[in-house]
């Protein structure tokens, strides 16, 4: 990680798990880098409070043009994107492998078993949407942590683990698990289904994170002009981009890989005029 991904996720880690951070000295050319970061994956909230705890640091400067830039301006944007993204995945149909999705159904739909053990099942089958469609969005895997944080005492993880093996997630609940380990310096202690000490795509995946431009694989889809003989992608790096994190999340969820990959692009082809 360069200096501008460290002190990016020292921020959220003093800002949303309260954990003592000491933040490296940057140019002003890479404070607005950061802010930017921060925008993009919408956790400026997190990241302000971070800033807010580690100003008084003797190396922290930030140049006071900059200042202003982070108050209510971001604060509004975060919550907007907010309100963008569970408009768009907290809806019915939220595992695109139908039988999945019925058994997945079931278990949300019932009233005997644990609400928190539930809700930290959605969060993880909600993440791994977006790992497949998106790559990794920051702000959701600081919600997951901040949930396991406060409600684990009530969370039946024999339950979960269940659920997991029940809807094939588990390997990629592993690869969730082990990025609040690696990301936020969780104790691996706290996250009970995490069974594997060490994943080594961790690192990797991480680093991508800084990749993400918040293209969405609904942002590409094929047209044809009246006349014309040849189709056209709106969006070709997005399509690309959506084969590659389908190959390389296979091997964690195959099963709603496929699913997922080619629900896409038959939405994508639903753009073609007949």
């Amino acid at each position: 990680m360069d200096i501008i991904q460290r002190n990016f996720y020292r921020l959220i880690r003093a800002g949303a798990f309260d954990l003592h951070e000491i933040v490296e000295p940057m140019s002003a050319f890479k404070w607005n880098k950061l802010r930017h970061l921060a925008l993009m994956h919408g956790v400026s909230i997190p990241v302000w409070q971070g800033i807010q705890k580690c100003k008084n640091q003797f190396f922290f400067h930030l140049p006071e043009e900059l200042w202003k830039q982070w108050e209510e301006p971001s604060r509004g944007m975060a919550n907007k994107v907010m309100e963008l993204e569970e408009d768009e995945f907290l809806r019915a149909d939220l595992l695109t492998n139908p039988v999945l999705n019925h058994k997945l159904q079931n278990i949300l739909d019932d009233e005997h078993s644990d609400v928190a053990t539930r809700k930290l099942l959605l969060s993880l089958v909600c993440l791994t949407r977006h790992i497949l469609n998106e790559g990794l969005p920051v702000r959701q895997l600081v919600e997951l942590g901040t949930f396991i944080r406060k409600e684990s005492p009530r969370i039946d993880y024999r339950l979960l683990q269940q659920w997991l093996k029940k809807l094939k997630i588990e390997q990629i609940a592993q690869l969730e698990g082990a990025l609040l380990v690696d990301l936020f310096h969780f104790e691996e202690i706290e996250i009970p289904f995490l069974q594997e000490k060490k994943n080594k795509d961790v690192e990797l995946v991480a680093q991508e994170l800084t990749e993400f431009t918040n293209t969405r694989a609904r942002d590409f889809y094929f047209s044809q002009e009246s006349g014309e003989i040849f189709v056209h992608t709106s969006n070709g790096s997005a399509m690309l981009g959506h084969i590659r994190r389908s190959a390389k999340y296979f091997r964690y969820f195959p099963s709603e890989i496929v699913t997922n990959f080619f629900r896409t692009f038959t939405h994508s082809l639903s753009h073609i005029e007949e």
